[in-house]
């Protein structure tokens, strides 16, 4: 009876490990991501983190997908209210991101940018 529990506990337990360990290091490659695309706005624009992203992101001359992919998705991440505004003026109403799909380098992702809005409300709550 005591080795069945035992093999039960064992079992528990690694189930556990086995779902919690994806979720640990997603969390450290979201966190790590967002550390690094502050750092290459910083290094372009002075100011805080927020600052420096938002800055990214109005600066025609950086890459459209890298405005994408470094500002918008962080100002989300960081879940900026700063950036609200300038999100809402950039968002043309297209959360399933039709109007930009396969454009990514010519125009903002929309759906990345609903996703940014929508992380940033959802943090008031």
């Amino acid at each position: 009876m005591i080795k069945r529990k035992r093999i039960i506990l064992i079992a528990l337990i690694s189930l556990v490990l086995i779902f919690s360990c994806p979720v640990i290091v997603i969390n450290i490659w979201i966190g790590y991501t967002v550390e690094k695309n502050i750092a290459v706005a910083q290094k372009m624009y002075p100011g805080t983190d927020e600052d420096a992203l938002i800055a990214f992101l109005l600066d025609e001359k950086n890459t459209t997908n890298d405005r994408t992919h470094i500002a918008v998705w962080t100002l989300g991440q960081i879940q900026s209210q700063k950036a609200l505004p300038v999100l809402y003026k950039l968002y043309k109403n297209d959360p399933e991101g039709k109007t930009c799909y396969g454009r990514h380098d010519s125009v903002l992702c929309q759906y990345e940018i609903h996703k940014a809005i929508e992380a940033i409300e959802g943090s008031r709550e």
